[in-house]
């Protein structure tokens, strides 16, 4: 894994759930000294999506300018090997990509690659949202710092460094509708508070519990509607996460430097609600 290529995947921008994750599973498949040659089929299970629509994002990260597919072969053989992905920010991609809005110089796709090779389209498996309807915390390194301060002892201090870096599930999450509140964090509570022998190393591992929440939650606030109740669900404002962030700094838990980025900082330090000696002592520059 190369953390220069998946940090560069997270500051891409405008671009669908599905396809960011695409993108952030091929940067964690680079290698800095060899490039990047996973399968369509580990791309595909890495990300949980069908093959064809692996295609569909992949084309999709080419048109951006973000990625370049060369395709290989064995000279002695003549048998095709696994295609190399050329990332946007390698010396010898042939642009650098556009560091405001994430997408690079258009590139033509390559001519091997015009056309899918897998013909018949199935259907995605991770149905991409049509609106985005984040709360007002919706800003991923915000979200994923109350998300860490939500988990208990089930997330150990290793896992929380490894979850850190598949901060793209979470701005799914989002994009598809489930609340910070009362759909994600209670649910992350629920599932670490006791210890476990196998650790959690990826925010995934909590979606389907979360799918159902959601889905629990409005099934019964449309069954309140239809009955003439009027009760709201409450959320959290950006303020109040910021308050759980410093309260998880101030505890002294282990607090991993990539769960607080310098939007959140900032905002902490003006807020008086920890001191720079406080995130300092957690690396947290």
């Amino acid at each position: 894994m190369s953390h220069k290529a998946t940090n560069w995947a997270i500051q891409q921008r405008g671009l669908s759930p599905v396809t960011k994750l695409v993108l952030w599973y091929l940067c964690d498949r680079h290698n800095p000294d060899f490039g990047c040659f996973p399968s369509q089929d580990q791309l595909a299970a890495d990300a949980e999506i069908s093959r064809a629509s692996l295609n569909t994002h992949l084309e999709k990260l080419e048109t951006a300018g973000l990625i370049r597919r060369q395709r290989r072969v064995d000279q002695v053989t003549r048998k095709q090997k696994s295609t190399r992905y050329v990332l946007g920010f390698e010396d010898d991609f042939g642009g650098e990509p556009c560091p405001e809005s994430g997408h690079g110089k258009p590139q033509k796709p390559c001519p091997d690659f015009s056309k899918s090779r897998v013909q018949i389209l199935d259907t995605n498996l991770v149905r991409e949202p049509v609106t985005t309807t984040a709360c007002d915390a919706g800003a991923s390194g915000v979200a994923e710092a109350a998300c860490l301060a939500a988990c208990g002892e089930g997330l150990t201090p290793t896992a929380r460094a490894a979850i850190t870096t598949t901060r793209p599930v979470i701005d799914a999450w989002l994009a598809a509708g489930y609340d910070l509140a009362t759909d994600i964090l209670p649910t992350l509570a629920a599932r670490t508070k006791r210890q476990r022998a196998d650790p959690i190393r990826t925010w995934a591992y909590f979606s389907t519990a979360i799918a159902t929440r959601h889905a629990q939650r409005t099934a019964l606030a449309a069954k309140a509607k239809s009955a003439g109740e009027t009760k709201t669900v409450p959320t959290l404002t950006a303020h109040e996460i910021l308050l759980r962030t410093a309260e998880w700094i101030n505890s002294g838990r282990f607090v991993p430097p990539s769960a607080v980025n310098n939007t959140t900082r900032d905002a902490l330090l003006r807020a008086g609600l920890v001191t720079e000696a406080a995130l300092r002592a957690r690396q947290i520059y």
